[in-house]
């Protein structure tokens, strides 16, 4: 997509739908970086992750341990971690949720967080109950906040040519998808409770429609975007490179 386009339609979208924009928040995507391993950039969330979650586990296992006197220091560790692998569980559905309706092709890369962390959280309480090994268990908390934090903060592989504009139109877009998507879901709840013989519910049965086409709509705006500054998937990346 033309950089100069996508300005132009985001500037006829935020005239058009000025609350699309206002008190909308994504919680996913705040550093965009190039490559993968290859920015500054790639560090800051690392760094935001330890000054964060390291504090929160030290304080969980002194608490625990002050409350249930019976776990030594590394039971109590493990089950502070544990609450954290926990706290990601109920957390990442509703970023998932946002990126599923905004963002189509980072939906397919992160899709699966949910079931990584679960399965760090069996492999934890497994870690609890019989191995009580500190390195396995510092491996887990890796992993965990590497699936339930760091690949959400940050978005990289995109491409090396693109310009600060690009990666706001590409944002700007997505919110403004995720906003068509709930105005939509809050329509057809109002239509749920509507007489469907009544002048209202066929009021709301347009407004839907025109929510729901505009979500189309943008979600395939967002996706030619990303398309034209970033790579889409892992293997177009390595391709490229390769070249």
């Amino acid at each position: 997509m033309n950089p100069k386009q996508a300005l132009l339609d985001l500037q006829q979208l935020q005239q058009q739908y000025p609350a699309a924009f206002k008190r909308n928040i994504l919680f996913y995507g705040f550093i965009q970086s190039k490559g993968m391993l290859d920015d500054w950039k790639e560090m800051i969330p690392w760094v935001l992750a330890c000054l964060i979650f390291i504090p929160i586990s030290i304080s969980l296992a002194h608490g625990i341990q002050n409350f249930a006197p019976q776990y030594d220091a590394f039971q109590a560790k493990a089950l502070a971690i544990l609450a954290i692998m926990l706290g990601f569980m109920l957390l990442l559905p509703y970023v998932l949720y946002q990126i599923k309706h905004s963002s189509a092709s980072w939906y397919q890369l992160q899709q699966h967080a949910t079931i990584k962390i679960a399965v760090l959280i069996l492999l934890q309480a497994v870690n609890f109950a019989y191995f009580q090994s500190a390195i396995l268990q510092g491996i887990l908390f890796f992993f965990c906040i590497s699936f339930g934090f760091v690949r959400f903060y940050k978005e990289n592989m995109f491409r090396d040519h693109i310009s600060l504009e690009q990666k706001y139109c590409l944002t700007q877009f997505r919110r403004a998808a995720y906003w068509s998507y709930r105005q939509a879901a809050k329509i057809q709840y109002r239509m749920y409770f509507s007489n469907k013989n009544s002048p209202r519910f066929a009021q709301l049965n347009q407004q839907y429609q025109h929510a729901i086409q505009l979500h189309q709509q943008l979600m395939q705006v967002e996706h030619n975007l990303c398309k034209s500054i970033k790579y889409i998937d892992l293997d177009s990346y390595i391709q490229d490179k390769l070249d």
